[in-house]
């Protein structure tokens, strides 16, 4: 390789030995020969060329799933909206009501994602979720309060990732197996803590299930609610948390799984504000689903690549 550099380097240089044309020259210290490769402003490349128009091939997915829910809202549109003589059936109250729904698994889905996107899985927080309503409803029930009752609901799920994460780091125990095992074993404690619903009387959680900005009025009304609020606010920390994740592998591939357990905690939470109870059987298959909403948001199962938009 030397050789040839050396070649190129009296090749290179005119007549008078000088430095080339172009704004190329070589620089040559003993047996250490470097290449002076600046282009000249001629000799830049131009990338727009031969650049194609068409998408990131990673983004098909995603591209895919947002025609699939034009199609959706379309068709929806044209057998129960205007299509039918009715009221639009594609508006701001249906897509508030949706969220209203569902802020909780959005939740779940963004921890998921951190997951995933190590290659791991995380089977647990259906059940993390049942855990996390029954001991927001027995602390309650003991005369807790609000902030303490919230803090160790989070905690809950915190806790249960950890031990996963330890499983899978330490104990090299593959991630479906571990996640299976916290999975039964926080539905186990759920049924510890009460094997019948548990009701959500405090004051001060209702007011926080029911406060909500409402915009509009009458059946055109909509509404944007506590539960919605911190969906999003996980939804923004968790893109930025994504990009800033930190290169040591295994430290990276145990805060995963405190990640999903963090969320999975706060979804238990939001669920509790949805439901105002807490009962045993709740989040039977809800980790399918915020596995199901990675996936179909473009993130590859196999790991690799993915984010949380």
């Amino acid at each position: 390789g030397l050789a040839d550099l050396r070649r190129t380097h009296a090749g290179a240089q005119g007549p008078s030995g000088g430095r080339p044309h172009g704004g190329r020259g070589m620089r040559g210290t003993g047996d250490m020969t470097t290449l002076d490769t600046a282009p000249t402003r001629q000799e830049r490349p131009t990338r727009s060329r031969g650049r194609s128009l068409s998408p990131d091939k990673r983004f098909y997915p995603v591209i895919g799933t947002v025609l699939t829910l034009v199609a959706i809202l379309a068709v929806g549109e044209m057998r129960y909206g205007l299509g039918s003589g009715s009221r639009p059936f594609t508006s701001m109250r249906l897509l508030s009501n949706l969220l209203v729904d569902n802020s909780y698994l959005l939740v779940l889905a963004v921890g998921m994602t951190f997951v995933i996107l190590t290659g791991g899985i995380d089977l647990s927080v259906g059940a993390v979720v049942a855990l996390v309503g029954l001991v927001t409803a027995k602390m309650f029930l003991a005369g807790a309060s609000l902030p303490v009752v919230l803090v160790t609901g989070v905690l809950v799920g915190s806790l249960c990732g950890l031990l996963i994460g330890i499983l899978v780091q330490v104990f090299d125990i593959q991630p479906f197996i571990a996640s299976l095992a916290v999975m039964f074993l926080a539905r186990g404690l759920a049924n510890v803590v009460s094997v019948q619903s548990l009701p959500i009387d405090d004051p001060g959680f209702s007011a926080l299930a029911a406060w909500a900005l409402k915009f509009g009025e009458g059946r055109g009304s909509w509404r944007i609610n506590a539960s919605m609020v911190i969906a999003f606010v996980v939804l923004a920390i968790g893109g930025q948390a994504v990009r800033l994740m930190g290169l040591d592998a295994g430290r990276t591939r145990m805060l995963v799984y405190v990640i999903s357990g963090t969320c999975a905690g706060i979804a238990g939470i939001l669920f509790a504000l949805y439901t105002k109870s807490g009962f045993n059987l709740t989040g039977i298959g809800m980790e399918l689903d915020a596995i199901a909403s990675v996936v179909i948001g473009g993130t590859l199962l196999a790991g690799g690549y993915g984010f949380v938009l």
